[in-house]
């Protein structure tokens, strides 16, 4: 449980400012054609728990919007990928779990393999079909 909490600390870090409007409200969530979210998610979350497995911060947010560019940092990365890569040890994959639609945002559940263990990850995308936030669950 006090993994699950540091991951959960951690991953705040991570979020831009879209991604409250996306996980705060109050409104239902509707279901998505998950084959046409998996044909640009898949690969966008991938590359971006390598990069976040590797402290890669171009690689993290190669698909990412600006506000989500604009909430990491180099520091913040590493840090992060610190404490993640301790506990779960290096990224090797993600399975997809369910896609929904809510205020506007995409969010996409995934089970990510890391050499110690797996993760829930839940990440948030725009109508740009860029990350707007992760978190880890």
């Amino acid at each position: 449980m006090r993994r699950h909490v540091h991951l959960a600390l951690l991953s705040s870090l991570l979020i831009a400012a879209g991604v409250c409007a996306a996980g705060c409200t109050s409104e239902p969530s509707t279901p998505v054609d998950a084959t046409a979210v998996r044909a640009y998610a898949d690969t966008a979350t991938d590359t971006a728990l390598q990069g976040l497995s590797e402290g890669d911060l171009e690689k993290y947010t190669r698909h990412a919007n600006d506000g989500f560019k604009a909430a990491v940092t180099q520091e913040i990365l590493d840090g992060t990928a610190k404490q993640i890569n301790s506990q779960l040890g290096a990224y090797q994959s993600i399975e997809f779990l369910k896609a929904e639609e809510q205020d506007g945002y995409i969010i996409v559940h995934y089970r990510a393999t890391y050499e110690k263990g797996k993760a829930g990850i839940r990440m948030v995308f725009d109508n740009d079909q860029l990350i707007a936030g992760q978190w880890f669950e």
